[in-house]
């Protein structure tokens, strides 16, 4: 009886772990066609804050949590579209852990390439036992956390969403506000830059 008594309870432990991690085990897929919008908070200029940004990118997971890779081009500044001929395009690799995103994207630009990290996690306003079942790979449609890029040292709130037939497929305006718009690549260019000292011209600009 004893030993009866052992074994079950050591069964009922590991079922236990086994239902408790599952159940904590947030599944979900990134597969397919997203919006990432950014707005900077803190940057080297506060004439920066307010900046508003908008990629369109595909990204591709693998169902346990692997590499996350995509591929997209910017298509808002300002929340005003850019033409087609001016987009640039942007690259992105990261990870998928249980409840987090994180990727590096790669920018680029007329004159030169920038580099940024986001950190997303889904948000989840509601869950269906579905949710629960082993193997079951659940769509999550909104993303939201931090970006940080090289160009400007910009930071700020970023946030994706899912996109069906071009469409956010859930997801409340997306709201940014500051003192003046600007574009990466304004705050690349206008960066202050420390004075050098006099030089010979170079023959090449002769």
């Amino acid at each position: 009886m004893l030993e009866f008594i052992k074994y079950a309870s050591v069964a009922f432990t590991a079922t236990t772990a086994v239902v408790t991690g599952w159940m904590q085990y947030e599944k979900f897929r990134l597969d397919g066609e997203w919006q990432i919008d950014t707005c900077t908070e803190s940057a080297d200029l506060a004439t920066y804050e307010g900046l508003h940004l908008a990629w369109r990118v595909f990204l591709s997971d693998d169902p346990l949590s692997a590499p996350v890779v995509g591929n997209g081009e910017k298509v808002e500044e300002a929340f005003q579209l850019i033409p087609a001929r001016a987009r640039f395009p942007v690259s992105f690799v990261g990870t998928k852990e249980i409840n987090r995103v994180s990727l590096t994207g790669r920018f680029e630009g007329s004159r030169r390439a920038s580099t940024g990290r986001f950190e997303l996690a889904p948000t989840l306003t509601r869950r269906s036992w579905t949710g629960y079942l082993p193997f079951y790979q659940r769509n999550v449609n909104v993303l939201e956390g931090t970006f940080a890029l090289t160009a400007g040292n910009a930071r700020g709130y970023a946030r994706a969403v899912r996109l069906l037939n071009g469409k956010p497929v859930e997801a409340a305006p997306f709201v940014c506000e500051g003192p003046r718009i600007m574009d990466v690549e304004e705050i690349i260019e206008v960066a202050p830059v420390e004075p050098e000292a006099p030089s010979a011209a170079d023959p090449s600009e002769t």
